[in-house]
């Protein structure tokens, strides 16, 4: 033991120097991912997340899409899509008002911006099947605008042959929007969202649409299940998503376009025992797809 001079007091080895300590923050427990993170996530992809969409004053612009498509080539920019409308005029339009217009709307509705994986996998199942052109502009347009999602389920509930109603249209469409559209608005939504099912091959007829049975695609199916994959859907859940559904096909009806899907090269797929693999990851071109 040694004496302090000063005090007299006993002091034992000098201690070694603690460090500081400082109370950790008080945490709360983890937290699930906000909607708005969902949305970005999607939006990333190439979906379209909003409270409206370009049904509102347009449908689904078939023709414009196929004449797009086929003059710009699978690797041009985006501003190349824009540049071909606006500035080349290859789709025929008298102004260029109309020219701005359309070329607005297309890019609302079916994105035009190959730096989205959504729009690379529509433009690849594009150049695979012609035939099957009208169902992927519908599928596509189904993640790009939820006015056009919001009648799915009525139109695929009108039994074949029989009429679907303008009301019942007018209904699905102001459930989803929350009595934020206008009678004048919705009504326009509702024309506009038969002709889009109209050129899908879902209904028929100008004024009056009749149900009619659809002859879906196995590349259909392809991107279906992407869409669902993309969302976070897998196994049998594929096949039960809004875009499945569109294809108006029973779940065995779907599991054989898989099947013909995957022969063609644009899907993974094992089914036995009552389950069922399905990964269509691969169908981005550039960077191989969503994983799981």
């Amino acid at each position: 033991m040694r004496t302090n001079s000063r005090c007299g007091l006993h002091q034992g080895p000098p201690r070694p120097a603690q460090p500081l300590r400082y109370m950790p923050a008080r945490r709360s427990s983890p937290k699930p991912p906000k909607v708005a993170d969902t949305k970005a996530d999607l939006a990333a992809l190439g979906f379209r997340v909003a409270d409206s969409g370009p049904h509102t004053s347009k449908t689904l612009m078939l023709q414009e899409l196929e004449a797009l498509l086929a003059a710009i080539p699978a690797d041009a920019p985006a501003k190349a899509y824009r540049a071909a409308i606006v500035e080349e005029n290859v789709l025929g339009k008298r102004t260029l008002s109309t020219r701005k217009e359309t070329a607005t709307r297309l890019t609302a509705l079916h994105g035009l911006d190959p730096s989205k994986p959504l729009f690379r996998v529509l433009r690849r199942l594009w150049a695979v099947d012609p035939a099957a052109h009208p169902q992927l502009a519908l599928l596509n347009g189904l993640a790009r605008d939820p006015l056009l999602l919001a009648t799915t389920a009525q139109v695929m509930g009108v039994p074949q042959g029989e009429l679907l109603q303008r009301s019942e249209m007018v209904a699905a469409v102001q459930g989803f929007s929350h009595d934020r559209l206008s009678a004048k608005v919705l009504d326009a939504v509702a024309r506009n969202t038969a002709s889009s099912w109209t050129q899908s091959g879902h209904l028929k007829g100008r004024v009056k649409k009749l149900r009619q049975p659809l002859n879906p695609h196995p590349v259909s199916l392809a991107l279906a299940v992407w869409l669902g994959y993309a969302s976070g859907k897998r196994g049998k859940a594929l096949l039960t998503t809004p875009w499945a559904t569109a294809l108006d096909s029973s779940s065995s009806g779907l599991l054989e376009l898989a099947q013909q899907a995957k022969r063609l090269g644009l899907l993974k797929l094992s089914h036995g025992a009552g389950v069922v693999s399905i990964d269509p990851s691969g169908l981005d071109p550039l960077h191989g797809g969503q994983q799981s």
